[in-house]
């Protein structure tokens, strides 16, 4: 008979015994599960029967660190070495022992009788088992407010019921000048923060993969807290917020790593880090300042209503013209290189949002004459810059395109024009990828369906009433991106 057989086997013996063992409170049954499990860990140590082993663990050790507004700067920094004590083989031995135990089986028949999945609690139950071993091999120590708490926690996991949950999120291309910045929207708690000399000298276990390798240096922390279930809860949370910062301000930002975390017992899922395979370079970084956080915390909470999953849900199959536009202006944010690529897929962002699919003629002045509409209506000051050329920024920006996709480039003259009208040409991707990003926020509040917004524009240009109807539309979107 294999492993998993016998497991089955003795589980299946567990249950059978509960007609001859005396029925229990769950909660009671497993208070007295963890008193046998500290007996018994108890025990074995006195005896040395279990002993722990060494794990080497790796830090980075910095000597210099600045925060600016460019991010962070480490003039100068080393690896260090060490070990710490495991109970990781312990753990195990221990483990079998209160598996047989009577205390195990007590247990195990009050959650069943108490109702709920009963095909997970034998699993949940060996997850309790595991977990509480570990922490008092660890800890040294088991209180009854301790007990308490996880017992608490544990029951909740048996319920499915929601549990805090959260992660910390190491990002970059974006800078926090204030310190910090908190706020809460709905049930969940956000801190964006400035990176701290700690952040970089965490100890991690030395034979993890792609650890150690360099040093990451996050320009910002982002803090995640809220009460939910399971891993993919949180994920999708820290892409969700990833999306918001990038159309709150124009910046690169992209998560290097991050720590999900949960007091769930039961969902090994909830827990652990996640790295970024993605580009590390940043193109642009956005800069939240002292003035903005009742701002970001406003457009927050307009966002978290009205994003749509396939903004930051990598499982999200549905495609439109708000979801394509997005992807556009993230490949212009994140493709660092040849300047016209990026200025071509930010064009076929605004593209996407303001073109029709049956249109094919004068597509640059169509474009153009919309998005001009648009913004004057809003009023160019609450927009961040002076936009009465915005018709000069798309036509120049549609020309790069052309070149773009036709296998062209720039030439040194057309690069000359270019810079004499808008500084040079990084001034002028950036207010490409500011109008495309205004559109975006614009698009995503105003909730039209695609042609009937367009054919409200094009009346709009030409008929008084149609233009006061599409001026109340965008009442709601301009003191947002006003951050008023």
């Amino acid at each position: 008979m294999n492993r998993s057989n016998a497991e089955g086997k003795e589980r299946s013996d567990q249950l059978n015994e509960m007609d001859t063992t005396e029925k229990q409170d769950p909660v009671n049954a497993l208070r007295q599960l963890a008193l046998r499990i500290k007996r018994e860990v108890d025990d074995q140590r006195s005896r040395g029967l279990i002993q722990p082993e060494e794990e080497p663990y790796f830090r980075w050790k910095v000597d210099k660190f600045q925060y600016t507004e460019e991010g962070v700067t480490v003039p100068r920094a080393k690896g260090e070495h060490s070990t710490k004590k495991s109970w990781f083989k312990a753990s195990r031995q221990i483990t079998d022992c209160i598996n047989k135990s009577q205390e195990y089986s007590s247990a195990l028949g009050s959650l069943t009788e108490s109702g709920g999945k009963k095909n997970r609690i034998p699993d949940a139950l060996g997850s309790f088992t595991r977990c509480l071993i570990v922490r008092y091999l660890d800890e040294g120590k088991l209180n009854d407010a301790d007990l308490d708490t996880y017992v608490a926690v544990f029951m909740k996991d048996i319920r499915e019921e929601p549990v805090r949950c959260g992660a910390e999120v190491e990002l970059d291309g974006i800078v926090i000048i204030p310190g910090k910045v908190e706020f809460r929207v709905g049930d969940t708690a956000f801190v964006l923060r400035q990176t701290r000399i700690e952040d970089l000298e965490r100890e991690h276990l030395a034979y993890l993969p792609s650890q150690g390798l360099e040093l990451n240096r996050p320009s910002a922390i982002l803090n995640i807290e809220y009460l939910g279930r399971g891993g993919r809860e949180t994920q999708i949370r820290v892409e969700q917020a990833i999306s918001i910062l990038r159309l709150f301000k124009v910046g690169s930002v992209q998560h290097i790593s991050y720590r999900m975390y949960s007091e769930s017992i039961t969902d090994l899922m909830a827990s652990g880090t996640l790295r970024s395979r993605g580009p590390r370079r940043v193109p642009e970084t956005s800069q939240i300042g002292a003035s903005d956080g009742e701002g970001l915390k406003k457009f927050w909470q307009t966002m978290i209503q009205t994003l749509s999953p396939g903004f930051y849900d990598i499982e999200e199959t549905k495609i439109d013209h708000i979801s394509i536009a997005y992807k556009r202006y993230c490949d212009a944010l994140l493709q660092d290189g040849v300047s016209e690529r990026r200025i071509a897929n930010a064009v076929m962002g605004l593209e996407s949002l303001f073109l029709k699919g049956g249109e094919i003629q004068e597509l640059a002045y169509r474009l153009s004459m919309r998005i001009a509409k648009i913004f004057g209506l809003l009023g160019h000051e609450c927009l961040g810059h002076d936009w009465s050329q915005v018709r000069k920024v798309v036509n120049s920006a549609y020309k790069v395109r052309n070149l773009f996709v036709h296998g062209s480039h720039l030439s040194d003259k057309e690069k000359r024009k270019l810079n004499n009208k808008f500084g040079n040409i990084g001034s002028f991707l950036l207010k490409l990828l500011d109008c495309l990003r205004i559109c975006l926020v614009i698009i995503l509040v105003v909730k039209k369906e695609k042609e009937e917004f367009l054919d409200l524009i094009d009346d709009a240009l030409v008929e008084k009433e149609k233009d006061r109807e599409l001026a109340n539309l965008l009442n709601a979107v301009r003191s947002l991106l006003s951050g008023r």
